[in-house]
């Protein structure tokens, strides 16, 4: 067992949870608003929920990573049908379009039906993060399977959002995550994206490209699939530091627990739960559940076990 390799696993599922913790309260706020409330904002506050308090991103990684550890393996009726467990649950958080298909799936359509249906209508309103936010765990189990990792990672999009974008958004993500997870460096894991992804949208390789070149004041951060997907690449590829990486993404505003989730697992992978502040890992939580974090490092050193061992 590789130590350093499963601190990156362990460090990625984490990332996601403090991630979406830090970005909580001020989801939706300008990086003006954030800035004159709290100058720079390093440490979890109330805000929709009490300090700490994980939303839909944290609850849907996790559902997949659970899935995937009990079966070894990703089955979409499986994953679906924790995701709507989840649903009844009345999910804080959770976003129009994932809200719109659950919906349906809870009524009893098919969930393929229920997805097909939700993307004819509001086509091209569709293509939001929903899916992004969650696709972790499928790197964490194919990262020595490139073919099973772009397969599941579409396929894992396609639990909810149907659109072309979100499933090359899920692939080119994990393609990239994959790589840090074994140990590479940044240029050679996005070399490896760009190439193993090279026949996807145009648009997913333009915003990576932009992304390792923009300045804080140009990243996007709304929560359209693209402009997650940059607001993550970004912040990895600018910070060599997991807090600074975190703190730099929900200091921009915007959707900020969901790129701040996303960020947080490529910064998580990149640079080791060891480098996650122990501070916040001891704050996150759901509802009054203080087991988030040991849920995702046992989640994570399950998805590793499966991983080497194949």
């Amino acid at each position: 067992m590789s130590v350093e390799r499963l601190k990156r696993f362990q460090g990625c599922l984490v990332g996601v949870a403090v991630g979406d913790a830090l970005g909580m309260p001020v989801e939706g706020m300008s990086r003006e608003d954030i800035k004159r409330l709290y100058g720079v904002l390093r440490e979890m506050v109330d805000g929709f929920r009490p300090a700490g308090n994980i939303t839909d991103d944290t609850m849907q990684t996790l559902a997949l990573a659970e899935s995937i550890a009990e079966l070894g393996e990703f089955n979409a009726d499986d994953a679906i049908r924790r995701l709507l467990n989840w649903y009844r649950t009345d999910p804080f958080g959770i976003g129009i379009h994932t809200s719109r298909v659950m919906e349906l799936i809870d009524r009893g359509v098919n969930w393929r039906e229920a997805v097909e249906r939700v993307e004819r209508l509001y086509r091209p309103w569709t293509a939001g993060n929903g899916s992004l936010m969650r696709c972790s765990p499928i790197a964490l189990r194919y990262c020595r399977d490139i073919v099973g990792l772009v397969e599941f990672s579409r396929a894992s999009s396609l639990l909810t959002h149907a659109n072309p974008l979100c499933q090359d958004a899920c692939a080119f993500f994990n393609a990239v995550l994959a790589r840090v997870l074994l140990g590479w460096d940044k240029k050679d894991a996005i070399s490896f994206a760009m190439e193993v992804l090279a026949h996807a949208s145009h648009e997913v390789i333009d915003r990576v490209q932009e992304a390792i070149h923009k300045s804080p004041d140009e990243v996007p951060t709304s929560g359209f699939v693209l402009d997650t997907l940059e607001c993550a690449i970004w912040a990895w590829w600018q910070h060599d530091d997991f807090e600074e990486g975190l703190v730099a993404v929900v200091n921009l505003g915007g959707d900020t627990d969901t790129n701040a989730a996303v960020a947080g697992a490529l910064l998580g992978a990149q640079y080791g739960l060891d480098a996650i502040p122990q501070r916040w890992r001891e704050k996150v939580r759901w509802r009054d559940d203080t087991t988030v974090v040991d849920k995702c490092v046992n989640l994570a050193t399950r998805l590793y076990e499966l991983a080497m061992n194949e």
